[in-house]
Order: C-alpha cells, then structure tokens, then sequence
C-alpha cells in the first residue's frame, strides 16, 4: 500500500496512558504511526476530554459521547458496547474503504452491519471479557453483583459476533486458545508498550511498591489484600494509583501505608523505577497485566502471586509466592538486595523479544491487506 491508511477505533481516550486499556492502545497507535500507517482514530470519550497530543501521531481525530443512558442497562447487547454508539461513526467509516481495528470488544457494535461486508476488520481483544465480568461479579454483592453478572452473561451471548472479523489479535495465549476454538484466523499480539529500558534503583529509601488503577475493584481488592498480609513493621509500602476508596486510604493510615493518589504520568513512571521492589497481586488471569510488564522493564525485584503470570511466559523473571507466609518472607529477603545483573539482562532479553512493539505492530502489514 503507497498511503497506509487505517481507522482505529478506541474504546476511550487513550492519552494519557495511565491505565494498561490507555497504555496497550497508545503504544500501538504511536508505533503504527512509526510505521508508515495514517491513522483515523475514533474515540469514545467519557470524562478524559480531547486530547491534543494525538494529533501528533495521527492523520485525523474524532471523539463521540459515550452515552450511559440506563435504559441500555435493559438491552440485550452488552452495556460496554451499546453505549458506545452514534450515527456520526457509522458515516464516517463509510467515507472510504480503509482497514478498521476494532480496539476491544466494547467497540464492536457496527462489526456485523452488513455495510462492511467487504471492509478488512481486526479486533484486538483485551480479554476473554465475559470471563473478566464473572470474575468481577465473584467479587462484589449487591446491586454491582448483579450488573457484573448480567454483562458477563451478555458479552458471553454477544462474543460469536467476532466471527465478522477478518482477524482477532489475542494479547495472551490462553486467550488465543479460547478465540482459535470459534475463529480461524486468529494471531498473538502482545501488549503495546514504551520502548524497554532497564535502568539501576536510586531511590533514597528503599521501599516496595504496589501501582494501578486503584479505582478497578481488582486493583482495590489486591491493594487491600497486601497491607493486610504483606506489610510488616519498618518495610516502607507505597501504594500508588488513580481515585483509591476512602476505604483503602483509612486500611493504608492504620498500617502506617503510603497512599499516593492520582499521581501524574512523570511521578508514576519515577515510582516505578525507582521501587527496590515491586509486589503485585490479582485474583484474574484474563489478559496480561501490563503492571507486570512495567515492574519487569525496572531493576527492582518483581513478587507476584501464580495467578499474574499464568498464561504469561514470564514466570522465569518473578519471584512466585503461593500464600500469605511465603509472600512476607520473599519480601523481606528481597527488601535486602539487589536485582542481580544476570537476571536483569535475561529480562531485557525476554522483554525485548516479547514487547517490542514497532516489531510487533507490523503484523498489521500482513493482515490489514486482506
């Protein structure tokens, strides 16, 4: 193709990348656009606002209204997808004959509408996502047990109209496994990241951090499960991440916790550089957690529980606890030394081969002429 042109359309913002959806999605606009691809990015924005800095890596920019009307609530399409509509969109992909990358299954509602019959369509799947809401439902009680539970079933319903598409890109094995058993063509794209650069702790105190979207029910529960059963008196813990509950902030206060909230994009990424150690927790295998591949990309040791690598190949790079006992014991150990060198060139290498992302997005070379 002389002028590469492709539509994205994104499930949020994606600037800033602070949250992994922002990050997976920015890094492969940014490469994409590294590449030679022009790119016509349509955005659903709720409360992240226009973004100047996408004009900088893209050839046009659109932004609609998601709208959360509670009628939809009593739709049978998922609530993720059918607020994420407007005749506008439609219009607009109709004005050429330009690949479209769906970016999620949230933004999938126009993929079966028989006008794109002949249109190339790839979705990037960010996860098996009914599998994501069942897990969220577990968790809660109530009346967001309930909407959880009820999505879940509805993305399960609404997931065989991937069958539109031309390609899925998986971020994870196990999940390329789930979508290879209804679809063909389905490829492994891994998680759009910066360019890698391992660079040595200069923190004036040693101190172990826990970061992420605070304000996602998995990221609180996991924030709460680790001062309760990680902290031990004189480790310094730092929390740090977007809208914590006052629920976790008080835990934090009790246990003598560093809460950082809302910090922005330059102090998040010092954080994280920074932590002599890095401990994360999750409940979920769906996805990759892209938290993971940040505290990998560091010279602090990473902990973490089974469920943060499975499906990963990562495991060789981590320090892997199984219970409450063996993650405090870990921890103290690796609070008193550093990363050896060895083991921080094996990560650039893993890392390197895995996530490098301008390698890794000319995939769409292959598949975006089909």
């Amino acid at each position: 193709m002389a002028n590469k042109f492709i539509h994205i359309i994104s499930l949020d913002v994606p600037f800033p990348a602070d949250y992994g959806g922002a990050i997976d999605i920015y890094y492969r606009i940014h490469a994409l656009h590294e590449l030679g691809y022009k790119i016509i990015l349509h955005c659903w924005e709720y409360g992240r606002g226009e973004q100047e800095k996408l004009k900088e890596i893209t050839h046009e920019v659109h932004y609609y209204k998601r709208k959360k009307s509670l009628r939809f609530a009593l739709s049978k399409l998922p609530f993720i997808v059918v607020s994420r509509q407007s005749h506008k969109i439609l219009m607009r992909l109709l004005e050429d004959n330009h690949p479209i990358l769906f970016e999620g299954i949230h933004t999938t509602l126009l993929l079966d509408n028989p006008r794109f019959k002949d249109r190339v369509k790839i979705v990037r799947m960010h996860n098996v996502e009914h599998d994501y809401y069942r897990a969220l439902a577990e968790k809660e009680s109530g009346l967001k047990k309930k909407y959880y539970s009820s999505e879940a079933k509805k993305l399960k319903s609404y997931e065989p109209i991937l069958q539109h598409a031309n390609w899925i890109l998986a971020i994870q094995e196990l999940d390329k496994k789930h979508f290879e058993s209804f679809h063909p063509k389905v490829k492994l794209l891994p998680a759009s990241i910066p360019p890698i650069s391992i660079v040595p702790v200069h923190a004036d105190k040693k101190y172990c951090l826990f970061h992420g979207n605070l304000s996602v029910q998995e990221n609180d529960s996991a924030a709460k499960w680790i001062i309760k059963n990680a902290y031990y008196d004189g480790l310094k813990l730092v929390i740090a991440g977007k809208n914590p509950s006052d629920e976790l902030k008080q835990l934090a206060k009790r246990r003598e916790v560093e809460i950082i909230s809302n910090p922005s994009e330059e102090k998040m990424h010092q954080l994280i550089i920074e932590a002599q150690a890095h401990l994360l927790v999750t409940e979920q295998s769906t996805g990759i957690k892209l938290k993971l591949i940040n505290a990998l990309a560091t010279a602090g040791h990473v902990l973490v529980n089974p469920t943060m690598i499975e499906g990963t190949n990562l495991e060789s790079l981590c320090v892997v606890f199984k219970n409450e006992q063996e993650c405090q014991f870990q921890l103290k150990q690796l609070m008193e030394k550093p990363v050896e060198v060895g083991q921080l060139h094996l990560r650039f290498e893993v890392l390197q081969a895995q996530f490098d992302t301008v390698e890794n997005c000319k995939i769409f070379d292959e598949i975006s002429g089909e």
